[in-house]
């Protein structure tokens, strides 16, 4: 039976009976259905090309993008398929540089992806709705849909995902098409040829694995359609066979590491599937296995390309135990779902937080409720409600897959309350099903509208087209409110992050990093653009593992490590207490040793003598603790040097680098001023805080030289990085005193304080400015107004009795003292100190002193 038939069907049927003003359908509803998809495609289109990065971005994209380029083997699980599509895009005649074309490729299938949601909508709405009868009829369905998909395109997550090199943008482009071909195929699910949809399905749910593993949770409403579809050209028992031997392949990468586990199993079912081909006259689920395989198959590249030993190859997976490892993704152990890294409570609450700012409309909170995102999220639930009680069959499949990709994921990835970095990504594809059900809430509301509207005998056509202008013109808002926080058309930062990191290095060295983004970006700039590939990047993360301690041994440019394939194999974290190692200490006070930590150690003793090593500021201090008294800065990078010291600046080098070699774009304009042009995400912001140390740093340099127009040049710019960088905002305005600048030193404390409330206790430093300038009434000024901010700031209730001492106001300084012990009757000190004013024998340079600046 096909799903148009269902009874449930009837809750839209006084939809179609026409009405005053409403013509026939004659045709022109499937044209105005391609015009609507076209719009979809187009806009979307348009958009993400707008707002596409034009270089690399941090995060994965550097690394995907130098994949692409190299064909290389990124992190597990090798996103084979997206590595060899992005090398044909970077073939291709595109208006582009290298890492734009792959770029393009989210932007292009991002686009897809908002097609797709507007042809599921419409498909959707005519299992609720009938199938149109009048051009009314029609463009409710087209409204509705344009409305789901326009809130899609101009969503927080998606958006991001469309405009980089990454895997979400082609994942749900997938999801959205085979979600389709699973209602393709409900239409005539007993059809001569409607068994190669299913056989589809399996091929491209294999497929899609290449991309990202996730893309394969499509099926779980598609698995339900096809089960509570009675009449078909297969048997439930053929299909659940089929889908037995996928889901053992999905179990072994996802929920256990036990292969013997995964063997057993798959002996059982290839014994059933070979008894099941054999007394069947069908060979669907042989059929359906051997597509599977063939979609996978794709994954023999890893093992094909690493035996020819790329630069990026990570996880060596030259043999079938390493390709194994990968396919698995034993980097990454499977989530303890039973043991929860924080409250449920929260895992839910962060979800809703990130749920909240998809569709935002605009900024408007009451308490954590993100109000601004209310109607969105409505018509949304709405149209659940809607479809649950049109349409049941349809309405499990596409809840169920909304179930799955929303709350299943929360139980499934189980992050905790300190993650990296944002994870609202992993949840892209519940965003993605939930503007469906946006579109289906506004398409049940204009037909209700329609409805009503025939009923009363009266023209439709102006209220339904009143109501879809409105409807339409509700994505624009969140498109507004997420513009600027998502055009990336002039973003360089990450691209220039990495040539800083390199340019003042010296020629053949050995780079240690740490993570994700001061790796990736230096892959991406070494292997796209060629620049300074003579600089071997160590990345400490991988250090830890035997098959990159062998790659940086036997690989271009290569090192000099001693040690044999043997004793690497046999490396093992230990303790000691004697190592240097920088991890914390056990419960028995020895150092934990990992391998990594060997690893730089062996480094450091056979390299060093003949190539300069430097750290990367962004590695942990605890990491290089052990060599701290040998490293000295030079700018993004600490340089190993042969003498000893404590807190070592090379302040020539580093100030050469800040000043002359280091580029700003995107992040500061030729004025050394923010460019505001340019939006950075709060992580970003975070990792520029380093350029906002050097800057610092070199600041402090000049003041200990008493050059403080330098130290004042420097702190500006440091502070224009980052506004909030704790030494900058507690010295800056003491270095416009010593610069002369008395002015602006008066104004600083103050205006910072009014910029940040919460950092009320500047106040007490900007008395100590005004002290100093020789302003007594207004250091007393800022005093009185930090003592009612803070009545228990002891150090401002002795600076002002100090300050009005030795100004001979005793009266105003004993009630300071007075006011302080009424509420601290237990400070013997200040009791002392009102005894030694009250006695006109004290001097008064006996009267305590403190907090002097």
């Amino acid at each position: 039976m096909a799903i148009g038939n269902d009874r449930n069907r009837s809750g839209g049927a006084g939809v179609n009976r026409g009405g005053a003003g409403t013509p026939p359908d004659d045709g022109r509803g499937a044209l105005f259905f391609k015009v609507g998809a076209i719009v979809a495609f187009v806009v979307s289109l348009g958009v993400y090309a707008r707002t596409m990065a034009p270089s690399a971005s941090f995060w994965d994209a550097g690394e995907f993008i130098a994949s692409s380029y190299t064909l290389g083997i990124p992190h597990s699980p090798g996103t084979p398929l997206y590595v060899l599509l992005g090398r044909v895009f970077t073939l291709m005649p595109l208006p582009f540089s290298v890492a734009g074309k792959v770029n393009f490729i989210s932007v292009l299938f991002g686009a897809a992806g908002v097609l797709f949601v507007y042809v599921l909508t419409v498909r959707f709405l005519d299992y609720l709705l009938g199938k149109s009868a009048t051009l009314g009829d029609s463009v409710v369905k087209i409204v509705a849909a344009l409305v789901g998909a326009m809130f899609l395109a101009f969503s927080h997550t998606y958006w991001t995902n469309a405009t980089e090199a990454e895997v979400y943008a082609l994942s749900a482009f997938l999801m959205g098409f085979m979600t389709w071909l699973g209602l393709k195929w409900a239409d005539n699910p007993t059809g001569e040829k409607s068994t190669s949809f299913i056989y589809l399905l399996f091929y491209l749910l294999a497929l899609s694995v290449g991309f990202h593993l996730g893309t394969i949770l499509a099926f779980s409403g598609i698995f339900f359609l096809i089960l509570m579809t009675r009449k078909k050209s297969f048997t439930d028992w053929q299909f659940l066979l089929a889908c037995f031997g996928m889901a053992i392949l999905v179990a072994d990468a996802t929920l256990y590491r036990n292969g013997t586990v995964t063997v057993v199993l798959l002996a059982i079912f290839a014994v059933t599937l070979v008894l099941a081909g054999a007394t069947s006259k069908s060979r669907f689920a042989v059929v359906c296995t051997a597509l599977f395989i063939l979609g996978v198959s794709v994954h023999f590249y890893l093992r094909l390309r690493s035996a020819h030993n790329p630069f990026i190859d990570e996880a060596n997976p030259e043999t079938w135990r390493n390709l194994y490892a990968v396919l698995r993704r034993e980097q990454y152990p499977p989530p303890n779902v039973m043991v929860r890294k924080a409250d449920f409570g929260f895992q839910l609450q962060h979800f809703s937080g990130y749920f909240q700012s998809q569709f935002q409309m605009m900024s408007f909170y009451i308490g954590k409720m993100n109000m601004g995102s209310v109607i969105p999220l409505a018509l949304g639930v709405w149209g659940m409600v809607d479809h649950y009680a049109k349409h049941k069959k349809t309405f499990i499949m596409l809840f169920a897959t909304f179930a799955v990709v929303s709350l299943g994921m929360i139980i499934y990835l189980n992050f905790s309350d300190a993650e990296v970095r944002e994870r609202d990504y992993f949840y892209s594809p519940a965003f993605y099903y939930f503007a469906v059900f946006i579109g289906i809430g506004v398409g049940s509301l204009l037909a209700e509208l329609k409805k009503f509207v025939v009923l009363k005998r009266l023209t439709v056509t102006g209220p339904v087209a009143i109501a879809s202008i409105v409807f339409l013109s509700l994505p624009l808002f969140t498109a507004r409110q997420h513009a600027h926080t998502h055009d990336r058309s002039n973003d360089y930062v990450c691209r220039e992050y990495a040539k800083n990191m390199l340019v003042g290095l010296e020629p053949d060295c050995v780079l240690f990093t740490n993570g994700d983004n001061d790796t990736f970006p230096l892959w991406y700039i070494q292997e796209v653009e060629k620049y300074r590939n003579d600089v071997r990047v160590v990345n400490l993360s991988l250090l830890n593992t035997p098959w990159y301690l062998r790659q940086l041994r036997d690989n271009e440019p290569r090192l000099e490590i001693q040690w044999t394939d043997q004793e690497l194999d046999g490396l093992r974290p230990f303790r000691t207490r004697d190592y240097p190692a920088g991890a914390a200490l056990d419960g028995d006070g020895d150092g934990v040793v990992l391998v990594r930590d060997q690893g730089v150690r062996h480094i450091l003793e056979h390299v060093s003598s003949h190539r300069v090593i430097y750290f990367a500021v962004t590695i942990p201090p605890h990491i290089y603790k052990p060599y701290r008294e040998i490293i000295e800065m030079e700018g993004l990078a600490y340089r190993v040097v042969l003498r000893k010291g404590t807190n070592m600046i090379n302040a020539e080098k580093l100030e050469d680098n800040i000043w002359n070699k280091f580029s700003w774009q995107s992040l500061l304009d030729e004025d050394w001023k923010r460019d505001e042009t340019t939006y950075q995400p709060p992580f970003v912001d975070r990792l520029v805080q380093n350029y906002a140390a050097a800057f610092t740093q070199l600041g402090f340099l000049k003041a200990q030289e008493d050059d403080y127009a330098a130290a004042v040049k420097n702190l500006e710019v440091a502070q224009e990085i980052s506004p909030d960088l704790e030494p900058v905002v507690n010295w800056l305005g003491w270095y416009y005193l010593e610069n002369g600048d008395t002015a602006k030193a008066l104004a600083y404390y103050p205006e910072q304080v009014k910029r940040r409330p919460d950092r009320i206790d500047l106040l007490y430093r900007g008395a100590g400015v005004y002290e100093r300038a020789g302003d007594i009434r207004g250091a007393i000024g800022l005093l009185d107004r930090l003592i009612r901010e803070d009545p228990n700031h002891r150090d401002a209730v002795l600076s002002a009795v100090g300050m009005l001492v030795n100004y001979n106001e005793t009266q105003r300084a004993i009630t300071y003292i007075e006011n302080w012990l009424a509420m601290h009757p237990n400070d013997e000190a200040l009791r002392g100190a009102l005894e030694g004013i009250k006695n006109p024998a004290l001097q008064p340079s006996d009267v305590p002193e403190a907090g002097r600046q």
